[in-house]
């Protein structure tokens, strides 16, 4: 149970106005040291956006995100602390590359331009996701709703708060973990084998009327070496791959001082070869009560990591892909060593493709990352209840990326070509915040007051420098000197932008009973022109505490009660680009003109202007309440919400005649609503076994209103191998809908072909044959199948998504289980136009071992059309249905059982605590989608050409306590 305790006299309470926590989903009590040391329970307390409230007296919708056993489960960053977590908090993880990171929504997408969370660690706003080490952990909040807007501009994706842990009184104490584990695929899709590929390859060219073009490499006769299974290169390119983590903390403090170091080292090798992340992280932790009216402090960490990563999102060379079509008669190796291409006398019938263990061990990518931040603040108590606080923080991000592309010269996909690549990418933010509180109690009138200025500034600069054709690709010659060929590619860049802020907050309470809130904060950015750098944002949030009503005194089952409301407006910067308003200059080597037109260099601008662009920003209402029964021991938190964005910026295509390619506009409405539920349930804690369960469900629907002058958006960046398009933003639908042909089974007879037509009699599909796809015409429709038939087949985005977490504790047994989940989601299986349609890519590439239930005149009872080589009758080439699965999972996502030593023993061994335990990630997974695995991610819209999957992994644990 994690339980954030803050001692305070009154002075330090009130001083500390900028902590950043949590509602607690177990119970967490704000005490108060006496003489005799002994604690009493004053009220549960809730630390929001810069200051603290009782929890009885908040009045927007706040989740605290659980942190069962935390400590025990091995995570690459953030975004796996919350999946399942806290309610309206969607977490899609991006495939399991070890270097991925997964995309946190808050309440919905939010729009054409996406949102993204703020992150704000220990009262610091951080631009993008921080990388701070899980294990340093102590609390996760969320601000979802119109409070959110006390962080302006950037509140509009939601605000998440975490607390690191900090030293507390006492002696010193060090903690250790160690953490060693394995990981595996939890489920692999299969090839055909060698025979069975020849076979299904010389049956799909028999079946077209094309035997006479057969390749040899499919004619049995002439080529039997082709019938001898080698090589299963789904297996060559998945391994069991290692898990090593370590962490040490160290903390203590006395009535002055109190400190918290933090150590950790995680060392993850993929499930593909020669992918792996690793990281370092270093905290310091310190606060210091110089006097009774002054306390100062830091925060400061440091995070390095770096990692090999795989292309798996390609419909052509990404290495899941490729190990399903590449011939298995051939060895991963030749005889001398050397990586294996196609048999050179078949090699056309086969088509390009690379070996795909060739691949992996060649990747040679470089990416060390290092961030610091350093972070100092003062609090001075100038008045009794007058409070004053600066905050400053300084944060550098240090990319590095070196990148060597080795020549491929096997038979097959030929690269006859190598290069190095270098990029440099450094961010630097400063930031500084001034802050005061002040507090009125008059009788049963409760006043909380907040004001503050804060200045945030961002400069990012880097290059990129590539050099070609390496005579040596010997490690030690692979730097841009000693490339052959004299011609480089060089850029470089330099971005600044700056925000100013001014805000306040007041907080109003009537004996406890009747709460109201008001906030508002005005942003300024450079990212905008000049005449539309400010603007506003606000909220009014206001809670009726029912149950201390006198009428409510006599149920005795219910413990509290509380109903909530609010409203405000606030911003998103996303979409905006420092190119937006005032747009570099593009140069180009090759424009002729002068008064004797000759070739000469020029510099212009291919986006116009806008200098009336505004950022976006969002409406949202929600209304919501908190109840406990059972004397606190089962609480519920339920919320619905409706948020609607306004004035996203679209990238708009300008006409030929315009002189520039495009332009940035504000436009569109995009609606998000849905509601919430949050369940926690605590045992009375009394002998030997307590337990308690949470659970979290939340409800989204989102709907397209408005775009920039036009109906429908295609989105054309994620389609599969240039052929499948299916991904839409159309009005009156939810964002990044599929579209294309609903089917109708298939084609079982002629006859049926013969009387599939329209209301005029017109054949619907003339040229089909027994055994293929029958598309079906859009209600009304009349002719042959066109582009106007095409419906809605579903969105990526889950329509549910939950969590479910039972904890246990049995004499010195502890148990955790966590289930998590979504629902109502569909995920385009691009995989099948490249795995089960022969020949029609183009490429005779080896297929899924599905396809050897396609349909036959044997096998009607197929959904799998008929064996065609060319694809036909274009069952694969359409978008439609057939492509679209229901992405819905639920997965185990950890279990852990762990053993403390009982006190006895380890008060012999001079330790404060010695526990052991195991845990495992992904044990099972339920769900009907038929691909690797159905978490693909949103970053291609849903749509798989062979993501890298998730692992399931088995990992052992020792904790001691000194």
């Amino acid at each position: 149970m994690n339980v954030f305790k803050i001692p305070v006299s009154v002075t330090y309470l009130t001083g500390r106005v900028l902590l950043i926590g949590a509602i607690s989903a177990s119970p967490m009590f704000l005490s108060q040291k006496k003489d005799s040391l002994k604690e009493k329970v004053l009220d549960e307390v809730v630390v929001v956006g810069y200051g603290t409230q009782k929890k009885s007296k908040v009045s927007g919708a706040v989740s605290e995100a659980s942190l069962d056993k935390l400590t025990s489960r091995s995570l690459s960053g953030v975004g796996e602390v919350l999946q399942g977590k806290a309610p309206g908090v969607t977490v899609v993880n991006e495939g399991g590359d070890p270097n991925g990171s997964p995309k946190v929504n808050i309440r919905g997408l939010g729009g054409i331009n996406g949102e993204t969370p703020l992150y704000v660690v220990d009262g610091v706003v951080f631009n993008g996701t921080p990388s701070i080490n899980p294990n340093d952990i102590q609390d996760i909040s969320v601000l979802k709703d119109a409070s959110a807007a006390i962080y302006g501009a950037r509140s509009s994706g939601g605000v998440i708060l975490i607390t690191t842990k900090k030293g507390k009184k006492g002696n010193l104490s060090v903690d250790f973990d160690v953490k060693y584990g394995v990981n595996q695929a939890w489920r692999l899709k299969e090839s055909l084998n060698a025979a069975e590929f020849q076979d299904v390859m010389y049956k799909a060219y028999e079946n077209a009327g094309k035997l006479n073009s057969l390749p040899t490499a499919f004619n049995p006769n002439l080529y039997p070496d082709g019938r001898i299974t080698r090589t299963d290169w789904m297996k060559e390119i998945f391994r069991t791959g290692t898990i090593q983590e370590y962490n040490m903390n160290v903390s203590g403090g006395n009535e002055k001082s109190r400190y918290f170091v933090g150590m950790n080292h995680r060392n993850l090798e993929g499930i593909l070869l020669n992918t792996q992340a690793k990281r370092y992280n270093f905290r310091v932790n310190s606060e210091h009560k110089v006097k009774d009216w002054l306390t100062i402090g830091e925060n400061m960490y440091y995070n390095y990591s770096d990692g090999n990563t795989a292309d798996t999102k390609s419909g052509y060379t990404g290495a899941v892909v490729a190990a399903m079509y590449y011939p298995p008669n051939v060895p991963v190796y030749t005889p001398t060593g050397a990586f294996s291409g196609l048999p050179i006398d078949v090699a056309g019938g086969y088509g390009d493709m690379i070996n795909p263990v060739a691949y992996l061990k060649r990747i040679s990518l470089k990416n060390p990352t290092h961030e610091i931040l350093v972070n100092p603040y003062v609090e001075v108590t100038l008045a009794k209840d007058l409070k004053f606080r600066s905050n400053f923080s300084q944060t550098f991000k240090i990319g590095n990326i070196k990148n060597f592309t080795y020549r491929v010269l096997e038979v097959g996909k030929i690269f006859d070509t190598n290069n190095l690549e270098y990029q440099s990418n450094n961010s630097s933010t400063s930031l500084a915040e001034q802050l005061l509180t002040y507090k009125i109690v008059t009788g049963k009138h409760n006043f909380d007051f907040l004001g503050g200025f804060t200045f945030q500034k961002t400069i990012d600069d880097g290059f990129i420098a590539k050099s070609f054709d390496f005579r040596s690709e010997a490690e030690a010659f692979q730097y841009l000197q000693n490339a052959a060929d004299t011609n480089k590619e060089v850029s470089s860049y330099r971005y600044k932008q700056a925000l100013v802020s001014y805000l306040a907050r007041v907080n109003y309470d009537y004996a406890g009973k009747y709460i109201v809130s008001v906030l508002g904060r005005r942003d300024g950015s450079s990212l905008v022109a000049k005449q539309n750098r400010f603007a506003n944002y606000y909220a009014l949030s206001g809670a009726w505490m029912v149950s201390k009503e006198n009428f409510m005194q006599n149920i005795s089952w219910l413990s509290s009660l509380k109903l909530r409301g609010s409203y405000g407006i606030l911003g998103n910067l996303g979409g905006i680009s420092p190119q937006a308003v005032n747009p570099l200059m593009t140069r180009d080597n090759n424009v002729i003109f002068g008064q004797d037109p000759s070739q000469n260099i020029a510099y212009y601008a291919t986006t116009r202007p806008n200098p009336n662009l505004k950022w976006g920003k969002s409406e949202q209402t929600n209304f919501g309440l908190d109840a406990a029964f059972l004397h606190n021991s089962l609480s519920l938190q339920f919320d619905y919400f409706v948020k609607n964005s306004k004035d996203q910026i679209f990238n708009v295509s300008l006409p030929s005649t315009a002189t520039y390619n495009n332009q940035y506009v504000n436009a569109g409405l995009f609606q998000d609503k849905g509601y919430e539920l949050g369940i926690n349930y605590n045992s009375k804690g009394t002998g030997d076994f307590t337990y308690s369960i949470g659970a979290t469900f939340s409800q989204l629907k989102n709907t397209v209103k408005q775009l920039a002058d036009v109906d429908e958006i295609f989105i054309n960046d994620n389609g599969v191998r240039g052929v499948l398009k299916p991904t839409r933003v159309k009005i009156g639908d939810p964002l990044y809908s599929y579209y294309g042909y609903r089917t109708g089974g298939i084609f079982q007879s002629q006859e049926e072909i013969n009387n599939y037509r329209d209301a005029n009699g017109t054949l619907i599909q003339p040229n089909a044959k027994p055994g293929d796809i029958k598309f079906l015409k859009k209600e009304g429709n009349t002719g042959v199948l066109s582009n106007s038939d095409f419906v809605n087949l579903g969105s990526p985005y889950p329509k549910f998504s939950y969590g479910f977490s039972y904890n246990m504790t049995w004499k010195n047994f502890d148990l955790n289980v966590f289930f998590q989940g979504v629902y109502g989601n569909k995920i385009f299986n691009g995989l099948k136009f490249i795995s089960l349609n022969p020949g029609g890519t183009g490429q005779n590439y080896n297929m899924d071992r599905d396809i050897l239930n396609a349909w036959t005149p044997q096998n009607t009872n197929a959904d799998i059309p008929r064996l065609a080589y060319g694809d036909p009758s274009g069952n694969y080439s359409k978008v439609s249905d057939f492509y679209v699965e229901d992405g819905s999972y639920l997965r185990l996502k950890n279990l852990t059982i762990g053993y403390s030593l009982p006190k006895e023993l380890y008060r012999k061994l001079d330790v404060n605590k010695v526990r052991v335990y195991v845990t495992t990630n992904n044990l099972f997974t339920i769900t009907k989608y038929t691909g690797f695995d159905p978490e693909v991610g949103m970053n291609s819209y849903g749509v798989d050409t062979g993501r890298y999957p998730q692992a399931r992994s088995f990992i052992f644990g020792v904790e001691v306590g000194l």
